[in-house]
């Protein structure tokens, strides 16, 4: 009867530990399972960060002002012709006209990366700060282009640097000019200067002479009536009977 109840209660224990050990397994296993799934859903749906977003913005206000604060230094240049004062003016207005254009690019590329950004999150809740970020950053695009007048700055300065080169090109003419024919030209000046001085004197030692020349002359005219004066009160006297 002993061996019988061993027998019975032995396969029970085992059964019994079989099902704790199993029961045990199982909440175990589920547990760690819904840890492992829930870390993907989290980071699959942050692709983007606000201040990513807001640091995109920050760069974008840079370039523009870049933008207009160069454009602004070039237009003063061109007008006051301060480029004149470099070794190479038109290499200097490409210089500066290449920077501006750079920093146009970038506002570019900024722009575009948001553009992309956008398209991800549409439709998504949560992520609105990416469409606001990508529309202040278009339209400030928009506005930088509408500002630019590089074509107008360098049909500018086109004309300006090809004015001041006719101006050397005349000065360094008339310089080449005084080089070959300056001797030449002093030469006859001073000659016509020393004929005008000779001729001053000749003048001056003239004019005393006519000035004596003409008081002889009153003396004559004086004698000639004295004359015929006289002549007439002889011929009164010899014939006293015309008067009558």
């Amino acid at each position: 009867m002993k061996k019988g109840l061993n027998k019975l209660i032995l396969p029970c224990l085992c059964c019994l530990s079989f099902y704790t050990g199993t029961q045990l397994v199982g909440k175990t296993e589920a547990a760690f399972t819904s840890q492992a799934e829930a870390k993907p859903i989290i980071i699959s749906t942050a692709f983007v960060f606000p201040s990513y977003i807001h640091g995109l913005e920050e760069k974008a206000r840079i370039s523009s002002e870049q933008i207009v604060k160069e454009q602004a230094d070039l237009e003063t240049s061109v007008k006051n012709g301060l480029l004149n004062g470099t070794a190479d003016p038109p290499s200097e207005f490409l210089r500066k006209k290449e920077q501006i254009t750079a920093s146009l690019e970038e506002l570019h590329r900024i722009r575009d990366e948001l553009e992309k950004l956008d398209r991800q999150a549409d439709k998504k809740e949560g992520y609105e700060f990416v469409s606001e970020g990508f529309l202040k950053v278009d339209k400030l695009l928009m506005r930088m282009i509408d500002s630019l007048y590089l074509q107008e700055l360098e049909q500018l300065f086109n004309q300006k640097w090809q004015e001041q080169k006719k101006e050397q090109q005349e000065e360094d003419n008339k310089t080449n000019k005084m080089g070959e024919g300056g001797k030449i030209e002093m030469t006859i000046s001073e000659l016509e200067k020393q004929k005008i001085e000779h001729k001053q004197p000749l003048e001056e030692k003239a004019n005393p002479v006519e000035e004596q020349a003409n008081p002889a002359e009153e003396q004559t005219v004086s004698k000639d009536k004295t004359l015929k004066v006289d002549e007439e009160e002889t011929a009164i006297e010899e014939n006293p009977e015309n008067t009558e």
